[in-house]
């Protein structure tokens, strides 16, 4: 992503990234099950459920508002901010580092 920005910079056009958390209500939580099963290979399987169940177990999470916000903000801030952690956890996460 970097490379991106400062390739398209001389353009005048901004890259920037938004960097959602989990997002339990969202469509993309929803779908995640049916889309994932045939991409784990069965002596996995048992690894991933131990993430997923971990996931929905989370204090923490991204709603669809703080995306939106977050879209809103990335697109109207001058700064040359790259990466926009997004929700709680993700806030979180990106302290963490």
């Amino acid at each position: 992503m970097y490379s991106l920005a400062l390739g398209l910079a001389e353009f005048d056009v901004r890259v920037k990234l938004i960097k959602p958390g989990y997002g339990p209500t969202t469509r993309f939580a929803a779908n995640r099950a049916e889309r994932m099963k045939d991409l784990i290979p069965e002596p996995y399987m048992a690894y991933a459920q131990s993430v997923f169940t971990g996931f929905s177990a989370m204090s923490l999470s991204t709603t669809e508002a703080a995306v939106a916000e977050a879209v809103w903000h990335a697109a109207n801030d001058p700064a040359t901010t790259l990466r926009y952690p997004t929700g709680d956890d993700a806030v979180a996460l990106a302290r963490a580092r």
